[in-house]
């Protein structure tokens, strides 16, 4: 090699290597800096098969997720802004069984505050409610960068896979005790007051059985110069209820059923008259309308109105006067529900 030759060869070395570096650095720069990891709180109870669905679709959007478990059952003393600033979420998912929907909030990138976006109705097994949960989150978040990857609408399930989905997360069980004023239509027989114990199960958000059973407190009573007379009635019964309003603070539903009635009938005659006593057993097909209120979970004050028909209608005869029963039977009570889940 010549003497030019190694000083060409000397020269090119160096400018070759600070090339090769130069490119690697300049690669390097031109990455975008690494995003920080999203933060989404998931409100729900435990055992939720629905909030496993949600958390699971999330976290394969590359987000991290923050569960509240056993929130309060109104979620009037929850504060989803305060919740979600103490974990730095970008959004917050609240599942709610009590009003039958999935509440979704997101953080305004404007003004730093979270708010409602969207609600997602409980309307269908955990998987399909999962699925829109996520879509709406997904469409909510005002920065694309949280989201690592894109995801296409979501595929309806198989009828395999709905017919296996669990919906105990939608099951609410109620029990409630109170007092309630009856009239059964009798003549001139006044009202009576009967104790009314009732109980719900609701094995989907807006549907679910009822039982209720009512039993004398008072007698109706009818007083005349033959004598005096008095009718008690006490009753079982079940049915079909649906609940037609949901809100955090107040539910209404409204229930169909039959149920059996059993009538008691006593007669006092004065001097010189003559009564008899007899018990009557009839069906009572019933409609129900109740409205409750949340006091303080999981108490709620509770007030309905029932209305009933006596069938056979029982007919009775006091100082020649024929009179009939139950046509209709009307209460209206007010007491205390408790609320399981």
């Amino acid at each position: 090699m010549s003497p030019r030759t190694r000083v060409a060869f000397h020269l090119a070395c160096p400018a070759a290597i600070g090339g090769l570096f130069l490119r690697q650095t300049l690669a390097h720069a031109a990455d975008p800096a690494p995003q920080p990891t999203a933060t989404i709180l998931l409100i729900a109870g435990p055992e939720d098969p629905v909030a496993a669905r949600v958390a699971a679709e999330i976290r394969t959007l590359g987000m991290v997720v923050t569960t509240v478990l056993d929130p309060p059952a109104t979620r009037t003393d929850l504060d989803v802004p305060l919740q979600s600033r103490s974990v730095n979420a970008v959004g917050a998912v609240d599942i709610d069984p009590g009003a039958g929907e999935v509440r979704i909030w997101t953080v305004d990138r404007s003004t730093g505050q979270i708010v409602l976006r969207s609600v997602v109705r409980l309307d269908d097994d955990a998987a399909v409610v999962a699925l829109r949960v996520v879509e709406g989150l997904r469409a909510s978040l005002n920065d694309p960068d949280w989201l690592t990857r894109t995801i296409a609408p979501p595929a309806m399930p198989r009828d395999t896979d709905r017919a296996g989905a669990p919906t105990a997360a939608h099951s609410r069980f109620g029990a409630s005790l109170g007092a309630a004023f009856a009239s059964g239509g009798a003549g001139r027989f006044g009202g009576s007051w009967e104790g009314l114990a009732s109980g719900y199960w609701l094995w989907a958000p807006r549907w679910g059985v009822e039982v209720m059973a009512a039993a004398p407190l008072t007698s109706a009573r009818r007083v005349d110069t033959a004598g005096s007379a008095t009718l008690a009635f006490g009753l079982v019964a079940g049915g079909v209820r649906a609940r037609v309003l949901a809100a955090r603070w107040c539910v209404l539903d409204a229930s169909a059923g039959v149920g059996a009635a059993g009538v008691r009938t006593e007669g006092f005659p004065n001097a010189g008259f003559s009564g008899t006593h007899a018990t009557t057993w009839v069906l009572a097909p019933y409609t129900r309308v109740e409205y409750a209120v949340a006091i303080a979970p999981p108490l709620w004050l509770l007030t309905n109105v029932a209305g009933a028909l006596a069938i056979p209608r029982p007919s009775f005869t006091f100082a020649g006067d024929a009179t009939t029963w139950g046509t209709p039977l009307l209460l209206a009570s007010i007491g205390i529900e408790v609320v399981f889940r």
